[in-house]
């Protein structure tokens, strides 16, 4: 403490006006840190319906514009968006909330030019039981890289940047983007919608959302083929690579490219990747929702879990799931786990079969084996889903059926289909071992579930807990394998705890 008994009067006077400066200095920033630090970010729910009729869109194109609206919203605002596809019958999450902004997209097209009206309404200003107060914005139609631009200039919370790399700036190259992401949610048209993607590549090359998108494309082609060669593989980083050094940080692309490290067992390079971006999109869920996915599939479980926890703060996690919460089923949180299995209309999650098959998967696990048969044959015969999905869930519905000679005769063919190949995906690998465990042949579920250990699917507590894998917990094999699973998790431990995930 300073004494300024000792000191001249003039002295004493002067130290004392420092130190009341250095004081009410020192304060004035903690507080300022403390602002910081307390301002909650803004939350977006972003409602974006199928087109209107008279929009002179297809209906589809609303929820491909609506992506493109949302990455603009995450990579350039930093906001936290969750998007749906209808209005909530239920606003509660929303109501009082001084950070929460709702947004509902209204697009039209007239020729090659776009108007992006909207309507909006904040958090704070909604009421139980009263009419949304919408506030409506009525856009000029523009080309569409100035729609965007136009857009951004009159959001609720302005983002005074411009839409750069993020749209094409040719009008036709523009809807051929629109029309590939709209055609990417479609089995049936997957070929046609790379074609088209790989068009607006060559014509835009300077345009990250077209390497996104054909990243994308070629990631989704990868995990339906039966054949994943390398070559496809490293064509899919590639786009998705291109795309980040024209916008880096996108959240969306950033994304992909860690969903792709994931599945072929680089969980280190994915969490690297994702951790480095969370530091400047730090409101991001989606980046969270990969940080879990990487996590549990390294072992890193209550990494997986913090992140989901911290992207339900930041997502509107009651209107709309993130994702398939596997991690709560590797952690015995089942009620958890099967909220996640959600119906989402138009989703990907619905359509692509991952739903029903994960259902009728949660059933097994619980002993239902009605329930699991309902489900698996639901996920078998959907039209449009992903193949791996499709054929994996007959094999499953043919086992319990008791039908398990015709069973293991498909079951080995699409494991021989498979050999040789760097096919993606250890996790998916691990339903195999557990296929041909149900079945009870041990040695190849055995041989399988080293193959999902080597590509890359470490959770030693879901190999420990699964029911399926019961009859191998017997083999000295399985507890060599089990040793194994402990040493790279402990490694993974060491690169990557917890605490890097603490807010930043």
């Amino acid at each position: 403490m300073l004494d300024l008994r000792s000191r001249s009067p003039r002295t004493a006077l002067f130290l004392g006006i420092a130190f009341l400066v250095l004081l009410g200095g020192g304060s004035a920033m903690a507080w300022l840190l403390a602002g910081q630090g307390v301002r909650a970010p803004l939350r977006i729910l972003l409602v974006t319906p199928p087109a209107a009729p008279a929009s002179g869109l297809e209906a589809a194109q609303g929820r491909a514009l609506g992506a493109l609206i949302q990455d603009h919203l995450e990579h350039l605002g930093g906001f936290a968006v969750t998007s749906v596809t209808e209005l909530p019958a239920d606003l509660g999450p929303l109501i009082g909330q001084a950070r929460t902004l709702m947004v509902q997209t209204e697009p039209s097209r007239q020729g090659e030019d776009l108007a992006l009206s909207y309507r909006f309404a904040w958090g704070k200003q909604l009421a139980k039981g009263s009419p949304v107060p919408w506030v409506r914005h009525e856009a000029e139609p523009l080309p569409p890289s100035r729609a965007f631009d136009a857009f951004l200039r009159t959001f609720p919370k302005p983002v005074n940047l411009p839409a750069g790399s993020l749209v094409p700036r040719s009008a036709a190259v523009f809807w051929d983007l629109v029309r590939s992401t709209t055609w990417r949610l479609q089995n049936q048209h997957l070929d046609e919608a790379m074609q088209l993607a790989e068009q607006t590549t060559r014509l835009e090359p300077d345009c990250a959302s077209t390497w996104i998108l054909l990243g994308n494309l070629r990631y989704r082609q990868m995990l339906n083929s039966q054949a994943a060669f390398r070559q496809e593989q490293t064509d899919a980083e590639a786009c998705l690579q291109r795309g980040l050094a024209l916008a880096p940080g996108h959240p969306r692309g950033t994304f992909l490219l860690s969903l792709l490290k994931s599945d072929i067992g680089n969980q280190r390079e994915a969490l690297d990747l994702l951790l480095r971006v969370r530091r400047k999109q730090s409101h991001n869920p989606t980046l969270l929702t990969g940080i879990a996915y990487a996590a549990r599939g390294a072992g890193l479980l209550p990494m997986a879990r913090r992140a989901m926890d911290l992207r339900d703060r930041l997502a509107f996690a009651q209107l709309q799931p993130q994702a398939v919460d596997i991690t709560c089923l590797y952690t015995g949180e089942i009620a958890r786990f099967e909220a996640s299995l959600q119906e989402q209309p138009g989703h990907l999650r619905s359509t692509s079969g991952v739903l029903p098959f994960y259902r009728g998967y949660l059933a097994l696990v619980r002993g239902n084996q009605a329930l699991a048969h309902q489900e698996f044959e639901a996920a078998a015969n959907l039209n449009g889903g992903y193949p791996n999905i499709l054929r994996l869930s007959q094999i499953y519905d043919l086992i319990l059926e008791g039908r398990k000679d015709e069973a293991w005769k498909k079951l080995r063919e699409y494991d021989q289909e498979r050999i040789g190949m760097r096919e993606p995906d250890g996790e998916f690998t691990i339903r195999l071992a557990e296929a041909y465990a149900m079945m009870g042949d041990r040695a190849s579920a055995m041989e399988m579930a080293s193959r999902a250990f080597a590509r890359g699917f470490g959770c030693t507590a879901w190999y420990e807990r699964s029911p399926m894998l019961e009859p191998l917990r017997g083999l000295p094999k399985w507890q060599a394998l089990l040793q194994h699973l402990r040493e790279r998790q402990l490694l993974m431990e060491d690169r990557f705890p917890i605490g890097l995930l603490e807010d930043l």
